[in-house]
């Protein structure tokens, strides 16, 4: 058995935002060996950071596998927006992989087919750092709302929820603001006094985008908790989140079929009450909607995306186009 394994082993890579996980495996799926790093998002945090951090998870995992040689990978890619970036990180990764077949896909991709247990059709809704929504349909359709940055959007990302949570703390620590328990539990997180330390903190260290998002998760607590102010944030990042689901339901065309919404990342992972917030919100608009959190992580997708490739002797390089809807009032 271990040498038929070695005959086809294949690499998955989940490159997102906050870490990058990557996963070797066996033909049948079985994990040789797994590492992690930091964020690969080439447009968070540079093209070079994001070579090393996928490096750094490909050689750890090789190497945890007993360094094998890979019949293909499959690299799923936050900021996988257009031909451009795709470009720019196959000319990065290719050396990484040798002779083996390297598949390079938007992270939306492998999310949805491991978070549905191998379907290429429904929609995925990802929130962790950044936020997206994409739906495929079966004629190999792919549509996209949200996915532009924290700068132009991202609503009801993990980096939105810690803004507006830093926001209303600076804002109730001035009395222009409700009072919440963020005054208290924001800074103490960080191992700082006060929300004017916190501040200086930020600023003067540079947080990248990441590291502010890292926060999220003590606005989803307090929201659990019962803090009204960190409760409004969490709701209005539903809202959000539903309305790209829905502007990419409807973009499809699929309100009155049976179809899969994933809801992926970090910050669903941490708030069953955004998580129903979610699905009320899409039931409504498509009814036989089946919303739910993934089956399998996203790196297991991109695994099965690379067996596949593995598999196919008239597979070739290929990748989706995704359309930006404007989403309306």
């Amino acid at each position: 058995m271990t040498k038929r394994l070695a005959k086809l082993v294949v690499l998955g890579l989940d490159g997102g935002g906050s870490r990058t996980v990557c996963i070797v495996a066996g033909e049948k799926g079985r994990e040789l060996g797994r590492a992690l790093s930091g964020s690969s998002n080439h447009q968070s945090v540079g093209v070079e950071a994001a070579k090393r951090a996928i490096a750094e998870a490909v050689t750890g995992a090789r190497e945890a596998a007993g360094d094998p040689p890979l019949a293909a990978a499959c690299l799923g890619m936050a900021g996988l927006d257009r031909g451009e970036d795709e470009r720019v990180l196959r000319g990065l990764l290719t050396p990484l992989f040798g002779g083996a077949r390297l598949r390079l896909v938007h992270d939306a991709e492998i999310a949805l087919v491991g978070g549905t247990g191998g379907r290429k059709e429904g929609v995925i809704v990802i929130a962790g750092t950044g936020s997206i929504a994409v739906g495929f349909n079966g004629a190999g359709r792919a549509v996209r709302s949200g996915g532009w940055g924290h700068l132009l959007g991202d609503e009801g990302s993990g980096y939105q929820i810690a803004q507006r949570g830093l926001n209303a703390a600076t804002r109730a620590r001035d009395g222009r603001g409700a009072t919440t328990s963020l005054v208290e539990s924001l800074p103490e997180a960080v191992g700082v006094a006060s929300v004017e330390d916190l501040a200086s903190r930020i600023y003067l260290e540079g947080w990248p985008v990441g590291q502010v998002a890292a926060l999220a998760p003590l606005v989803l607590a307090a929201a659990a908790e019962g803090d009204a102010v960190a409760r409004g944030i969490v709701a209005n990042a539903g809202h959000e989140l539903s309305r790209a689901a829905v502007a990419v339901i409807r973009a499809l065309k699929i309100d009155d079929t049976r179809f899969e919404v994933v809801l992926s990342g970090g910050i669903f992972g941490g708030s069953p009450v955004l998580v129903e917030a979610v699905r009320e919100e899409i039931t409504a608009f498509a009814p036989d909607a089946d919303v739910h959190l993934p089956r399998h992580e996203p790196a297991i997708g991109a695994l099965w995306l690379a067996l596949e490739a593995a598999r196919d002797p008239e597979w070739g390089e290929s990748g989706l186009s995704y359309a930006p809807l404007v989403i309306g009032p």
